[in-house]
């Protein structure tokens, strides 16, 4: 018997040996060959396909980053202008069965919003309900910071391509030295094409996507994201798609109303506690203030 046959021989055996030993751990384990594993083509299903459908036909948030100069007074031509987002606006309305505090804004394909567990969180802990303006102010100095940031970095990049200037020494070293630690840790991770380091553009393009992004997010208080329902209205003689959030906010129901928003609605809009009172009565919330609730309960 010549070498090659005994190879061929002992290629063989291995394979069978090996094809054995898979049929019984597929046996064992996956209880073939009742089990046929994974289907090639998933099965058809028409909610998740007429959903995908919807998705692919909504339009996209069009932004620009960094913001575009819009100086409206002299003193702006010459300094610059405030940098301004280009949020999605929501839209309140008040509807005779639905209540007083549905709004919807448009539907987008970068639309976004926070997980459900951190908007209940924000909400609960930190009283944050109908009026988001503390969230909007953190996410405005986000912005700003990060436009602020992108900045220092361009500068940082096209300050090298001045050989005339040691970007080492004062006062550009203070500028540097704000982004020596992004520098640092990107160093190792981007590559280097024609000997240019490419770590600033890349930084430059992940810190633009960070911040555009923000003009996605929608905060949904007092309503959870989930509770969001596709829909369509008449905007502007236009029919567009829109996210409707509507009726009573889920929060409101599994923990208490804010005492702010109960105290407000007795003092100032006795027609949103009628409404209230009369529709949801049923499900035992307490609409009256505290203060209210604990004279009732002396006289009791």
């Amino acid at each position: 018997m010549t070498l090659t046959n005994k190879i061929l021989d002992f290629k063989i055996v291995f394979v069978s040996g090996l094809e054995s030993l898979i049929e019984q751990i597929a046996t064992k384990i996956f209880h073939y060959p009742q089990n046929l594993g994974m289907p090639i083509t998933p099965e058809y299903d028409t909610k998740q396909y007429s959903m995908v459908e919807y998705l692919a036909k909504l339009p996209v948030h069009q932004t620009n980053f960094p913001p575009p100069a819009a100086p409206v007074t002299l003193s702006q031509v010459f300094f610059g202008n405030f940098p301004e987002m280009s949020k999605i606006e929501k839209t309140f309305y008040e509807h005779k069965s639905e209540g007083f505090y549905n709004f919807y804004v448009p539907n987008y394909k970068n639309i976004f919003f926070l997980p459900d567990w951190l908007s209940e969180w924000l909400q609960i802990n930190f009283n944050v309900s109908i009026d988001t303006t503390p969230l909007e102010i953190i996410q405005q100095s986000v912005f700003l910071g990060l436009i602020g940031f992108f900045f220092l970095v361009e500068f940082r990049m096209k300050l090298y391509w001045f050989l005339t200037i040691n970007p080492y020494t004062r006062p550009w070293i203070y500028l540097i030295s704000l982004t020596d630690w992004i520098q640092d840790f990107m160093t190792g991770l981007s590559p280097v094409m024609l000997g240019v380091d490419l770590t600033a553009p890349i930084i430059l393009g992940l810190t633009g996507k960070l911040a555009d992004s923000l003009n996605h997010l929608v905060f949904t208080m007092p309503f959870l994201p989930s509770e969001g329902q596709p829909g369509k209205m008449m905007i502007e003689n236009e029919v567009q798609d829109v996210i409707l959030f509507r009726y009573l906010p889920s929060l409101w129901y599994t923990n208490t109303i804010p005492n702010s928003i109960r105290e407000f609605w007795y003092t100032q809009r006795p027609d949103i506690l009628n409404f209230m009172q009369k529709n949801y009565a049923h499900l035992n919330i307490e609409f009256l203030p505290e203060y209210i609730l604990k004279e009732f309960s002396q006289y009791q």
